[in-house]
């Protein structure tokens, strides 16, 4: 009987294993999952955090482009009364005007023949000196209602 008991032993001492082993690959299972939430907030919250500093960063690019164009505005402006003669682009720069029959938008490169037209004071009105920068226009267009 003492290879009967000594086997019983053998199998219960072999369950108690197994059941130990069990245990600890669940506590590993439980930890590994707080971990992998752990890792998943904390992805979220970075990713998020990153969005919005995202979009901070385009906004106030934004605010800086406009200033710049406010202040070559206002040196435009200055200009007037100091009598030096100055034009709103130099050559090359990107520059739009609202077409004003059909509210579309007339895109230009500034050249000679811009200043030609920004000088020419024989138009009866001037609509071709209302212009708008790069980001004045993209700043406009969020504004316009979308078409259906």
């Amino acid at each position: 009987m003492t290879s009967v008991q000594e086997n019983k032993n053998e199998l219960e001492a072999a369950v108690r294993y197994c059941e130990s082993a069990i245990s600890r690959a669940q506590a590993t299972i439980e930890s590994m999952e707080f971990r992998q939430q752990a890792a998943t907030k904390a992805w979220h919250e970075q990713t998020g955090r990153e969005a919005a500093l995202e979009r901070e960063v385009r906004g106030l690019r934004e605010r800086v482009n406009l200033r710049d164009d406010q202040i070559a505005m206002l040196e435009r402006r200055l200009a007037k009364y100091t009598g030096e003669k100055t034009y709103p682009f130099k050559e090359g720069d990107l520059y739009y005007v609202l077409n004003q029959l059909d509210g579309t938008w007339i895109e230009s490169v500034w050249d000679d023949e811009s200043e030609s037209m920004h000088d020419n004071t024989n138009v009866p009105s001037h609509p071709h000196k209302v212009y708008f920068t790069v980001d004045q226009k993209n700043v406009l267009d969020k504004f316009k209602p979308e078409d259906d």
